[in-house]
């Protein structure tokens, strides 16, 4: 199985290629154009072609609400022109479920003014919340860019993380269990409403 998997949360775009669970190609651009504009350019220049693809993967966020909507709007496109596949994943779920750390696991993200995050607990995901300040106990995982905000009693930075990546195995995860993968109309970006 060959899963193409886009990330377009944040102000760069990653793209994998996962066969059988492996990743064989990742790509990274941080790039001063739209996501609209880049991305059909980006695909041409790796020769990624969709129908080329088994399945495709897509991040629903956190991130940038527009970015993400562009990526879902892509390959939700793609997955219901060529009746293939889709699995969408959650960019905190992705980084706690693929970080090696004790539980409790509190990935966090920074968008803008806002971080968003979500508590694992080794048989259980909480939801996810926009951060209102209150102690947390468990292990913070985030970017090292947003080093300057410190959820939980411990930390964890990566320098880097391929949401992409990690987000087509865990499509092909997904996949072998559910070869029919999600309903193409119902993914959508994820959204957290402030606290009234």
């Amino acid at each position: 199985m060959r899963i193409l998997s886009l990330d377009t949360s944040f102000s760069f775009i990653n793209v994998s290629v996962v066969e059988e669970g492996k990743l064989k190609l990742l790509h990274y651009v941080l790039s001063e154009k739209k996501t609209l504009e880049n991305l059909p350019k980006l695909l041409s220049e790796l020769c990624l072609r969709p129908e080329e693809f088994d399945a495709f993967a897509v991040s629903r966020g956190v991130g940038f609400l527009t970015s993400v909507r562009i990526g879902i709007t892509f390959v939700k496109t793609w997955a219901y022109t060529l009746k293939k596949p889709v699995v969408s994943f959650e960019n905190l779920s992705i980084l706690g479920r693929f970080t090696p750390v004790s539980f409790p696991r509190i990935p966090y993200l920074k968008v803008s003014n806002n971080v968003f995050f979500r508590v694992l607990e080794k048989d259980r995901e909480g939801e996810v919340k926009l951060y209102g300040g209150e102690e947390l106990e468990g292990f913070g995982i985030s970017l090292r860019e947003f080093s300057d905000v410190r959820l939980g009693k411990e930390q964890f930075f990566h320098p880097f993380f391929p949401f992409s990546a990690y987000g087509g195995i865990y499509a092909y995860e997904y996949l072998l269990k559910d070869p029919s993968g999600e309903d193409v109309l119902s993914i959508e970006p994820v959204y957290v409403k402030p606290p009234a």
